[in-house]
Order: structure tokens, then C-alpha cells, then sequence
């Protein structure tokens, strides 16, 4: 059987959308949510929620104060019932099935790791209509820029891949959780890498990590969330995307690089990476207002 943690803060508004998909997922018989010192109704919430699923069993713990998503992931590992565990945030659907698939991947691959693909849900659509629009990815891409050590989540790729790491949607061994913890390092600004660590503490540790095609994770769109590191200004991602990447890359470049076979020096990475999310944030952005504007113009010659 398998055991689901979500930590969780002052997202109420987005559980009660996403959590009864959590209560249905097959195999899946303990839910512990993690409060992280909220101040809204999310313990009622859950027990409302809970009193429709008896056969489940939920636990609402709350930290005595505010640790960080990471740690709140060790509080809720530390206090599982089963071997395995699957992580979720709290704004993001499961598509039925997915906790049994991603552990019938992780046992037939042998793997430390599974995840679905993640789908970002569109203003008006539905779950379905989200699920074929994406169909196996949307961009004739690579799914991974080794380099600068990020994946490219709506390349196009059929069936299962190994990557260095996933999305935070993971299903993995309880074991491992308890060898590998994840680091609370990452519990200020927008907390960049904190799922991205666990993961690739078991990477250079010679287990492997898949993603697959066979289920999905659906991500509320960002109308419907009110708070979280997406919502901060795009001068404080930049700065705390390139922090937390110089932390993560001291820890893990050097044997990371080894088992990919990269040569390029950390430092150059590293200004690599800052390249890049400076124009994620800025340049990207910008072309495509640029963009959406030309073809609402074309639309009312």
C-alpha cells in the first residue's frame, strides 16, 4: 500500500478543488497533510473532506512553526505507515490511477523515483480537455538541458524516460526518504530546488529517476492560487532561483557531471543558469505579450 504526504500552508482554496482526487487514487490508504503553521481552515477542510472517505486514513499534522515545504516532506516521511510514499503539492490534481501506476513503474524498473508528466490547466478547461491537449508533450524539444541542470516539462516523448530528476509529483521508497532526507535549506523566497534536491541526492547516489507518459499530474491554474513562490515579483524569482541553483550545484555538480559525462565547469554552468532564468523571466515573458498581441491583431483585420 502506499501512503501520500502533502505539506501544505493557507491553501485551503486550492484543496478543496484538488484533494478529493488524493482520496481516490487506488492502493493509496493513508494521506497525512502537513500543515505548516497555516492560519486558515485547511484541518477542517481535511476532516470534512476525510468523513466522506472512511476507508482511508488521514492525519492533519501541524508544525508548532513554520519549517518550509522540505521539512514538512521529513515530518510526513517520518510518520508513514507503508513503504511507499507519494508526494503532491497541494494545488494539483492526480489523474485516476496515477499512484498505482507510478508504483507498478518504480518496482518493474527498479527505479528510486516515478513521476506522471505534469500538465499546467488553461483558464475554462476542464481535466480531460487538458489531458489531450497536452497528449505526450507539446514541444518538439530535449526534456533535459544537462548543463544547466533543468527539464523542459512540456517536451514531446513517448512512454517512460530516465531523467536526473522529475516534477514534485514522486511516488518513492519510504527507505530512501529515511537515507536521503530532504534538505530544509530551501525554506525562504520561493524555495527553488527543494523538491529538485531529494532527487538528485538519489541520482548521484546511483538510483535512477523516471517520468511517464502513462499518468498525470494537473496543475491548477494561476488564477485559482493565490499565494506561493510562482506568485512572487520576477526580480525575487531570479534571485532566489540562481541562490538556491549555487547551493544545490556545490552540493551535487561535480558527481552529477561525472554520471552524465559533462565536462563543463561548475562555474560556467552556473552562469549558464543565470543566463537562462534571467531571460525566463524577462525576455520570454515579454515576446510572448509581443506575440499574443500580433495575433489578436491579425484576428480583427
Amino acid at each position: 500500500m502506499i501512503s501520500m504526504v502533502i505539506p501544505t500552508r493557507n491553501r485551503a482554496h486550492t484543496l478543496r478543488l484538488v484533494a478529493p482526487s488524493y482520496f481516490s487514487q487506488d492502493l493509496v490508504s493513508e494521506i497525512l497533510f502537513v500543515d505548516d503553521h497555516g492560519e486558515d481552515e485547511t484541518p477542517e477542510l481535511i476532516r470534512d473532506l476525510a468523513a466522506h472517505y472512511p476507508s482511508v486514513s488521514v492525519r492533519v499534522i501541524r508544525n508548532s512553526s513554520r519549517l518550509g515545504a522540505s521539512q514538512s516532506r521529513n515530518v510526513g516521511a517520518g510518520l508513514v505507515s507503508h513503504d511507499y510514499v507519494l508526494f503532491c503539492d497541494d494545488d494539483e490534481y492526480l489523474e485516476p490511477g496515477y499512484a498505482k501506476t507510478c508504483l507498478e513503474k518504480l518496482v518493474s524498473l527498479g527505479a528510486g523515483a516515478v513521476s506522471g508528466r505534469r500538465i499546467y490547466m488553461r483558464e475554462g478547461e476542464t481535466l480531460v480537455e487538458a489531458v489531450r491537449r497536452f497528449g505526450n508533450g507539446m514541444r518538439r524539444t530535449k526534456p533535459f538541458r544537462p548543463v544547466i541542470c533543468e527539464i523542459v516539462n512540456g517536451a514531446y516523448f513517448a512512454g517512460d524516460l530516465r531523467l536526473p530528476f522529475t516534477n514534485a509529483v514522486i511516488l518513492t521508497r519510504t527507505e530512501l526518504l529515511r537515507r536521503f532526507p530532504f534538505d530544509p535549506y530551501y525554506e525562504r523566497g520561493n524555495g527553488y530546488r527543494e523538491e529538485t534536491d531529494f532527487q538528485m541526492n538519489l541520482f548521484v547516489n546511483g538510483h535512477d529517476i523516471y517520468v511517464t507518459n502513462d499518468c498525470h499530474s494537473i496543475h491548477l491554474p494561476l488564477s485559482q492560487v493565490r499565494a506561493g513562490g510562482q506568485r512572487t515579483d520576477p526580480v525575487k524569482r531570479i534571485y532566489w532561483s540562481i541562490f538556491y541553483t549555487e547551493y544545490f550545484f556545490r552540493k551535487y555538480f561535480d558527481r552529477y557531471a561525472q554520471r552524465m559525462g559533462i565536462t563543463v565547469p561548475r562555474s560556467v554552468a552556473l552562469a549558464l543558469f543565470a543566463g537562462f532564468v534571467v531571460y525566463k523571466e524577462t525576455v520570454r515573458p515579454a515576446l510572448h505579450d509581443v506575440a499574443l498581441a500580433f495575433r489578436k491583431g491579425r484576428q480583427h483585420q
